[in-house]
């Protein structure tokens, strides 16, 4: 055994021996598969066939998992597929984006040797795939020991991230850890360029493109934005969505929209909460002069709209003429910026894009977005995008083709290479 598996085991037993309760309380379902513990009727669905095993921690990383399973039904395999997730919030999205395409679902094994050991004798696996940031030594370590493949899916390694390991001690341990996958399959140049820079072997390196653009692409259900746009009445007035917004963003949105109809009376505003049980506090901080509607109770005439249920931001973007994206003025790291670009829709945002860095680069070269320092720089770029008329709605959509086209068909591309080890 080598001193870096001592080393990692060894404080793995110690957090575990300090956590366990913690961790018990904070995760109350699924507690015996976290251990490595898998009932018998889940078994039972894998009709002793050895299956491929996906984790996604949670809600985003489903959403890379589950297109990269459904390029391999496409492609006829009829294998089985685990899905396992570390959160509740992460199996239901499985559920609702993956039902019927995976086998069977777990909770993942928390990352000691025993549980992870429990869990692979249990389910067999043929090969393990983790999403985009998932990396569990013991669990590659274990998989290495019974010749299991293990891979990296849509892989990224975030600004975040390469902060930790560049120097010091960390960087040998993440390039051992990261060195036992049998290959990382990664978003795009810049993740390879790190994962090189440490040390990972150049030939275990491929960059297929952001798997979670099919997934989004696939959403864009331009009917449901339609029937979503005649709801909203009135579509000769422009609407401008502020998306995700956290407290204390709202104020600025709003004084940013104040600014726009200055030259723009005929413009509207939608603001969608991250949690809409904000809904209330938000629409308080609309002025008398606008006239204020809830989606809930939606009335004619509106100058600005507040979202107050979930499932609705997303077809929203499809209508809007801009869309500034929240938790980006408050040091929240930002929100999905892919979103609203997939509709062809111009991008605003706050300082704060940590979580989306390498996209927000990305739209920023390409000129597809606009970060902003304030309210201020908000109402300049609305003002200058509603200066454009529908005459600019072709520009964005063209952006938006030449971004989203360099990574379609990511997952089927990860899936022809992975497919080869079964």
């Amino acid at each position: 055994m080598s001193l870096l598996r001592s080393v990692y085991g060894a404080a793995i037993d110690i957090f575990f021996a300090l956590s366990h309760k913690k961790l018990k309380a904070k995760y109350t379902e699924g507690n015996d598969e976290r251990q490595g513990l898998i009932p018998e009727e889940k078994l039972a669905a894998l009709r002793g066939r050895r299956p491929v095993w996906v984790h996604a921690v949670s809600v985003g990383e489903v959403q890379a998992a589950v297109p990269f399973i459904k390029a391999a039904r496409e492609d006829g395999w009829d294998g089985p597929f685990v899905i396992s997730t570390t959160t509740q919030t992460g199996k239901a999205m499985a559920e609702r984006l993956g039902g019927g395409l995976y086998d069977v679902h777990v909770y993942y094994p928390w990352d000691k040797r025993l549980f992870v050991s429990r869990a692979l004798d249990a389910l067999r696996p043929a090969a393990f795939a983790a999403a985009e940031t998932e990396l569990w030594p013991n669990m590659l370590w274990e998989c290495r020991g019974r010749s299991i493949p293990a891979f990296l899916i849509n892989g990224r390694i975030s600004d975040r991230t390469w902060g930790r390991v560049q120097g010091g001690v960390k960087r040998p341990l993440a390039r051992g850890a990261y060195s036992l996958f049998t290959s990382l399959f990664l978003r795009d140049e810049e993740d390879r360029e790190r994962l090189s820079r440490i040390g990972v072997e150049k030939e275990k390196l491929f960059v297929m493109g952001d798997g979670k653009v099919d997934a989004l692409l696939a959403r864009r259900n331009e009917a449901a934005r339609d029937r979503l746009a005649e709801e909203l009445g009135e579509p000769e007035r422009p609407v401008f969505v502020a998306g995700s917004t956290h407290t204390g963003e709202d104020e600025k949105v709003i004084a940013a929209f104040a600014e726009l109809r200055k030259d723009h009376p005929e413009a509207r505003l939608v603001i969608a909460p991250r949690h809409p049980e904000r809904a209330a506090a938000v629409a308080s901080l609309v002025p008398p002069e606008l006239k204020l509607a809830m989606f809930s109770n939606l009335t004619a005439g509106w100058d600005v709209l507040i979202i107050d249920r979930i499932g609705v931001l997303f077809d929203l973007y499809g209508t809007a003429r801009a869309a500034f994206v929240g938790g980006s003025f408050a040091d929240k790291g930002g929100q999905n910026i892919l979103e609203p670009f997939s509709w062809g829709v111009p991008v605003q945002y706050g300082p704060h894009m940590e979580d989306f860095a390498q996209a927000s680069r990305a739209f920023l070269a390409m000129g597809a977005a606009s970060q902003v320092a304030d309210e201020r720089g908000l109402a300049r770029v609305w003002l200058e995008i509603a200066g454009e008329g529908d005459g600019g709605r072709e520009k964005w959509l063209a952006l938006s083709r030449e971004y989203f086209d360099k990574s379609r068909g990511a997952s089927a591309r990860t899936w022809e290479i992975i497919k080869k080890y079964l």
